[in-house]
């Protein structure tokens, strides 16, 4: 009979700490570098009308200048640059508001609230000449941060089916005169009911 050999065989030892490494040094990366637009883009909800139309176009990632109307008449003003809402508002989570209606208040001033909702961004009050201001400078501020004079803003409009007619109008005539000719309007899709 054979005798059996008693092969040790070698330990393999896997040290996991360089992974681990890289793993945390992925988790910071991403956390530091991630903008978080679901708290700030729902600051001012409005109920947007329908239609059948529907744009292939593709919104930018960055770069979009949001114009809200709201039912009662009042115009925020808002950009996803957080270096140039603070150069522009004084604050990272600021935003302008017009209220074209020189007579009243805005629903934000008197209340605090855009419909059922608080407004809990810092909020800076303009009249008609600042708030056309406001749209030079926040250009003048992506023209300098990207350094080419040509860069544009994608600009949005989402307008309540409910504003009055005078607020859109209003912000058409200020759309004009800081020359910007080009902006998209945002819908909700309608869907047709199938035919029978």
């Amino acid at each position: 009979m054979r005798k059996q050999r008693n092969i040790k065989k070698a330990s393999i030892h896997i040290d996991m700490t360089p992974m681990v490494d890289v793993i945390m040094l992925l988790l910071t990366f991403f956390m530091l570098t991630a903008t978080f637009r679901a708290a700030e883009s729902e600051a001012v909800e409005v109920s947007l009308p329908q239609t059948l139309y529907t744009d292939t176009n593709k919104m930018p990632e960055r770069d979009v200048l949001t114009i809200s109307v709201t039912n009662k008449g009042d115009i925020f003003l808002d950009v996803d640059n957080y270096k140039y809402r603070e150069s522009v508002f004084g604050d990272i989570f600021g935003m302008g508001l017009y209220h074209p209606d020189t007579l009243t208040k805005s629903e934000a001033e008197t209340s605090g609230k855009v419909g059922d909702n608080d407004v809990k961004r810092s909020l800076m009050v303009l009249n008609k000449q600042q708030f056309e201001d406001k749209i030079r400078d926040l250009k003048r501020e992506l023209r300098d941060g990207t350094g080419n004079p040509k860069a544009e803003f994608r600009v949005v409009v989402k307008g309540d089916k409910d504003a009055d007619f005078g607020a859109i109008e209003d912000l058409i005539t200020v759309l004009n005169e800081t020359n910007t000719k080009v902006f998209s309007m945002v819908t909700m899709i309608k869907h047709e009911k199938p035919k029978e």
